[in-house]
């Protein structure tokens, strides 16, 4: 049935805590299809909570598998993984994008436990994001799809664990225990701890916010000795603070230090920004109780730069409180004014009343759910009631008149607009065509001038050569000599020859016009490969051997010109072009390992070389997207073109 996944339905998903990670790493090794990207999936959840270097590479694996793929499950895995790296990384409008791309996929392959996880992970980044009332309509959106399947309790308690950190992180403290609390009772299962320490995270903070410090201790030892035992660094680290927390609030200054220096570097190797940021306002609040306040304001300034850079807007409010009790210790008012004042502003925006209002219309909305369902059935049978008592004669007719005024109106409206539509499409091809004609033209002239610099520098220096190895034949030199002499202009010829061949590849590679594209382009590779350190890579899957001959020399050129740019400026080791045709739409990335950038710097460009490939992507009605950030080490040049069959295979040589 749809819906139900062989083999390794939500288990696969949620109960990754079960499988040793070196038994998934040898599966992965064997696995294809859907099995791997699932494994893959499970890896990940694995590793964002243990090793941040191998989350890397399983997420890389991933994004590869998923852009190969034609299965769509592979697709709506690709994003569930993504979106937990991206989670996990703090970009929280990628990691929200990719699990929104799971939700809809899976929702239109009517994969019920997709859409359950989709929304779960999905409750989660925008929980962190700051937008609560979304994310509790997806949470309790996966809690009443569960009631599908009543048998899988495991999945409702992670459903249910980020429910209680919602409510914690809007700092609704009863809420959380209420609910953190019912959810334990569930997890009594010694398979499902490893779930169940979160809940005892969540409930020790929020008994620590109400000064209930017995009971919050009680819970946090019982959260660490979990995670001590199944080694998962990100909870550890948590209890670790929580626990530290528990300590400085009680005056017990010196065993909080020690417990948050137990938790950095577990905290280092996940690198999860959003817990870094906390940790960091933590220590500064630390410093404060203990009149370090210059080392107070080095930590929570460091807290303020991450979560200005990641956009964490629900650790602002800490951050500025940090700073602004430090600087009040120093006596520097104006700087504790300021932070204060930061401070008012980040709590009224985040914590405002309406969160709460929203918080409660959601858990009304899940509880009395049946009673809606029947208070709807009720009006609407009285406004059908209603709609009878007023349907008369006269409002017929009038409604007819009405629809037929509104159609001769729409279709008037509708053919003026298609017009409009044609004159638009017609402007914007002479345009397309114009930019494309102005580049070519700018295009020859570089090519020319390239030309005539490379007829001068390498053949105009080896005839002369040449010339004077020539002349010394007429000046009565003895046999041996004159044997020198011919053999130096016969290296200088070979030399011309080689020359000669060069200048001929760069203006048409013979290979492109006897053989296609694909075989140009590992031609290219090969030549760039001997002569700089850059080890490119060309791969193809389904592409024909022959294409419309503008199509191979547009995309040829294009290639081209990304990869003169890659080894002008990206510092790049590698460059892998991969070329696949599928569903009629021929799909290249170009993705290198070198440094990033904004993507806006090349847009901008005044250079011919981005005029060239938008007036190229343009003629081929093409499109382009490039994936690439500032510090970042990997870019990727995405290309789609629809296929152009060669039309006259007599032309093509």
């Amino acid at each position: 049935m749809k819906g139900a996944l062989p083999v390794f339905f939500l288990c696969a998903v949620f109960c990754a805590h079960a499988n040793p990670t070196d038994s998934l790493e040898n599966v992965l090794q064997k696995a294809n299809g859907i099995q791997r990207a699932v494994v893959l999936n499970e890896l990940a959840m694995i590793y964002q909570r243990t090793d941040l270097q191998q989350l890397k590479r399983i997420v890389t694996q991933a994004k590869q598998h998923g852009s190969i793929s034609r299965d769509p499950l592979v697709k709506v895995y690709s994003f569930l993984t993504l979106g937990l790296y991206y989670n996990h990384m703090g970009l929280l409008d990628s990691s929200i994008y990719s699990f929104k791309e799971a939700k809809k996929l899976s929702i239109d392959l009517k994969e019920v436990p997709l859409q359950i996880k989709a929304n779960a992970d999905l409750g989660r980044s925008l929980i962190t994001a700051g937008k609560a009332q979304e994310a509790l309509e997806n949470l309790f959106e996966a809690l009443n799809l569960l009631k599908l399947f009543p048998d899988k309790k495991d999945t409702e308690w992670r459903v249910r664990t980020n429910i209680a950190w919602a409510y914690l992180e809007l700092k609704q403290y009863h809420d959380c225990i209420r609910f953190g609390k019912e959810s334990l009772r569930l997890m009594q299962a010694e398979d499902l701890q490893w779930i169940a320490a979160y809940s005892y995270n969540n409930v020790a903070v929020a008994y620590g916010a109400l000064k209930q410090y017995d009971s919050a201790r009680a819970l946090i030892t019982k959260s660490i000795q979990i995670t001590e035992a199944n080694g998962n660094n990100h909870t550890l680290a948590n209890a670790y603070f929580i626990l530290g927390k528990i300590y400085a609030e009680t005056g017990q200054y010196a065993l909080a230090l020690q417990q948050y220096m137990k938790a950095k570097p577990l905290r280092e190797k996940v690198g999860n920004p959003s817990y870094i940021i906390s940790d960091l306002y933590a220590i500064a609040d630390l410093y404060y109780e203990m009149g370090e306040y210059t080392h107070g304001i080095e930590n929570a300034l460091e807290a303020l730069k991450v979560a200005t850079q990641f956009n964490l807007l629900l650790k602002f409010d800490g951050t500025y409180l940090s700073l602004a009790k430090n600087y009040e210790g120093l006596k520097d008012y104006k700087n504790a004014s300021k932070y204060y004042q930061l401070w008012a502003l980040a709590k009224d925006s985040v914590y405002s009343q309406s969160h709460a209002e929203a918080i409660a219309d959601m858990q009304t909305k899940y509880e009395t759910e049946k009673k809606e369902q029947q208070l709807a059935l009720q009006q609407a049978t009285l406004a059908q009631q209603q709609a009878h008592l007023q349907r008369t004669y006269f409002v017929i007719v009038a409604l007819v008149i009405i629809v037929t005024l509104l159609s001769v109106i729409f279709l008037l409206l509708r053919s003026r607009y298609k017009r409009k539509q044609q004159l638009a499409e017609k402007q914007q091809e002479l345009a397309v065509r114009e930019a494309y004609i102005n580049a070519t033209i700018d295009s020859q002239e570089h090519e020319r001038k390239r030309v005539a610099q490379d007829l001068h520098d390498g053949m105009g220096q080896l005839i002369s050569a040449l010339r004077i190895a020539v002349g010394q034949l007429s000046q009565g030199i003895d046999v041996k000599e004159r044997v020198d002499v011919v053999e130096k202009s016969e290296r200088i010829l070979s030399d011309m020859h080689r020359e000669v061949r060069a200048v001929a590849f760069n203006l048409m590679p013979q290979t492109l016009i006897q053989r296609g594209l694909v075989p140009a382009l590992q031609e290219m590779a090969l030549r760039i490969n001997e002569t700089v350190p850059l080890r490119i890579e060309v791969t193809s899957f389904d592409m024909p051997e022959r294409l419309l001959e503008v199509q191979e020399i547009s995309i040829y050129r294009i290639l081209q010109e990304w990869t003169t740019n890659v080894i002008k400026y990206a510092n790049a080791t590698k460059l892998v072009i991969d070329l696949v045709l599928d569903e009629g739409e021929i799909r290249i990335t170009a993705e290198d390992n070198g440094q990033g950038f904004d993507p806006l710097v090349v847009e901008r460009s005044a250079g011919n070389g981005w005029k060239n490939i938008q007036s190229r992507l343009g003629l081929l009605k093409g499109s382009l997207d490039l994936d690439t950030h500032p510090g970042r080490q990997s870019t990727t040049l995405s290309l789609q073109f629809p296929l152009m069959p060669v039309r006259d295979p007599e032309k093509v040589a």
